[in-house]
C-alpha cells in the first residue's frame, strides 16, 4: 500500500509491524460495477493494539494489472508493505516504510459474500467507507 502522506504511512507502519503474521487477514473484494477493494487486517480478536487499525482501499479496475495480479494472489499468499511517494507517478520517489508481513488468511471475495456472517469486519470496513464518501 503506497500512502503520499508520509505522517499517515509511519503511523500504519508502526500499527503493523506488531501485527501477528498468524492473524492477519486480506480480503480482495471484487465489486459487481467492475471494481475492487482492498481489506487487509489483524483478527481484532487477538489483537493487543486499542486502535484496530486495518486498511481498505477501493474503486480499483478490475482490469489490466489486476487481472496478471489474481492468479498469483491464489497460487501464493500475497506479502503487505506499507511505501511512501511523494509522486506516485514517479518510482525514484518510491520509499518502503515497513517490513513485508505475511498474510496468513487471504482470500478474493465477491461483493455478495459481505452478506455473510464470515466476513463481518469486512463488511463493517465497508459500510464505514460508503459512509465517508457520501
Amino acid at each position: 500500500m503506497v500512502f503520499e502522506d508520509k505522517k499517515e504511512a509511519l503511523e500504519v507502519s508502526k500499527e503493523i509491524e506488531d501485527w501477528s503474521d498468524k492473524f492477519t487477514r486480506l480480503t480482495i473484494i471484487e465489486r459487481e460495477n467492475g471494481e475492487y477493494s482492498i481489506c487487509c487486517f489483524q483478527d481484532p480478536q487477538i489483537s493487543k493494539s486499542k486502535k484496530n487499525i486495518g486498511l481498505y482501499r477501493t474503486g480499483m479496475p478490475q482490469s489490466g494489472g489486476y487481472e496478471q495480479v489474481k492468479p498469483m494472489i491464489e497460487e501464493k499468499s500475497p506479502l503487505l508493505q506499507i511505501a511512501h511517494a511523494a509522486d506516485v507517478r514517479d518510482m525514484n520517489t518510491y520509499e518502503q516504510i515497513s517490513r513485508l508481513v505475511p498474510m496468513r488468511k487471504y482470500r478474493i471475495i465477491s461483493e455478495k459474500d459481505l452478506k455473510r456472517q464470515e466476513f463481518f469486519y469486512e463488511k463493517m470496513a465497508d459500510k464505514y467507507n460508503q459512509n465517508e464518501t457520501n
